[in-house]
């Protein structure tokens, strides 16, 4: 299978993802310290990029770990994991639209058969 030979799970690429989007944050702030443009003394706009990149540090941290609030959305799970529960949503979708065609069906009869009798 694809997945487990090029791609990670799922939590495994966001937390990368987060990790370098955390690292490249900070690294903005400590260019924005180097250039002058901003004091680590005074509170500014600066401090968001410092903020942000502890953030983003910190919930790739968590969810590398398999926890946090974003493990819900991105799920630590193995490729043979990730195809049982995809598989397990496809019948799931298939049995819903299977029970919605059924009763479309009956309802249209119900129709007929009222349309029947007023004539």
């Amino acid at each position: 299978m694809a997945y487990g030979r090029f791609m990670s799970n799922p939590s495994n690429a966001a937390s990368k993802l987060l990790y370098g989007t955390g690292t490249g944050l900070l690294l903005v702030a400590g260019f924005g310290l180097i250039e002058g443009r901003m004091q680590i003394s005074e509170l500014g706009t600066g401090w968001i990029f410092i903020l942000l990149g502890a953030l983003f540090l910190g919930l790739g941290n968590t969810l590398s770990n398999g926890s946090g609030p974003l493990s819900s959305a991105f799920p630590n799970e193995s490729a043979d994991e990730l195809a049982q529960r995809v598989s397990e949503d496809i019948n799931t979708s298939i049995k819903d639209a299977s029970v919605g065609s059924a009763w479309a069906e009956l309802e249209a009869n119900v129709l007929e058969e009222e349309l029947s009798e007023q004539e």
